[in-house]
């Protein structure tokens, strides 16, 4: 076993769980079950939702890496692979290039395509304007407004914009729709069609996660989540509160 080759591996692993919305105490576990499933001795790791350090010893030696993780999406798939190599490593290790190779694989599966999202997220938006009071044909709009948002979150995480920024542009984008829309006697319910749309933005795993961690008594990594989601909704409110203003100042008039 090369210890260099292990720190690559449970490294690796580390960052796909990370990347892909695992909580913190399942990707400490795993990178920990991978090290000891090679028979090293007293592997540990400290995760964080940003970076990771990881530290074991080997024949009297101790080998250590630090990562640093600069993005974040949800896939569950990708994190249920990877903790199935990680339990399939404990029962029979396999050797490092191979387990290597399954997890270059593993990063290579792809979830839903963008157009399917799409259209969920124009789906989830009209349910949402529904379930806030609005009509059919509020939520029939709406559906457009969804679709379009998604759009936009998809062009922004192609090109790695920051989140604060993503997430107000994204806000007075759909604002700005409902509003044109409303205008035009479109949809008639204005407060529930915003809302409904805004729903796609809420930061629903990063309080999740912050809640679970800790839950867990990963405390830095819950307030570092929770911090995470308060800007996202400062975000979402500054997006669609700045529109509004502006629009009933230059329009006199939702």
């Amino acid at each position: 076993m090369i210890p260099e080759k292990l720190l690559k591996l449970s490294s690796r692993a580390g960052k796909l769980l990370l990347e892909n919305g695992a909580e913190i105490q399942r990707t400490e576990d795993t990178i920990c079950r991978l090290c000891e499933a090679y028979g090293v001795e007293e592997a540990s790791a400290f995760v964080i939702p940003t970076g990771m350090f990881l530290s074991f010893s080997y024949n009297g030696n101790t080998y250590s890496k630090i990562m640093r993780i600069r993005c974040s999406s949800l896939n569950l798939e990708r994190i249920n692979l990877v903790n199935e190599l990680s339990r399939r490593c404990e029962r029979q290790a396999p050797p490092i290039e191979e387990a290597l190779a399954e997890l270059e694989r593993i990063a290579e599966v792809q979830g839903y395509s963008r157009r399917t999202l799409r259209f969920a997220g124009g789906m989830i938006a009209a349910f949402f304007t529904l379930y806030f009071g609005g009509g059919l044909s509020d939520a029939f709009f709406t559906f457009f407004i969804g679709c379009l948002t998604q759009y936009s979150v998809q062009s922004f995480e192609l090109r790695q914009v920051n989140f604060i920024v993503k997430i107000t542009c994204t806000s007075v984008l759909l604002t700005f729709l409902a509003l044109i829309l409303q205008r035009l006697q479109l949809i008639h319910h204005l407060d529930s069609a915003i809302i409904g749309s805004l729903m796609l933005l809420v930061p629903g795993l990063a309080i999740t996660n912050a809640v679970r961690d800790s839950i867990g008594g990963d405390l830095l990594a819950g307030i570092i989540r929770a911090i995470e989601a308060c800007l996202i909704a400062v975000a979402i409110a500054l997006g669609a509160g700045v529109t509004m203003s502006i629009w009933l100042t230059l329009m006199g008039g939702a």
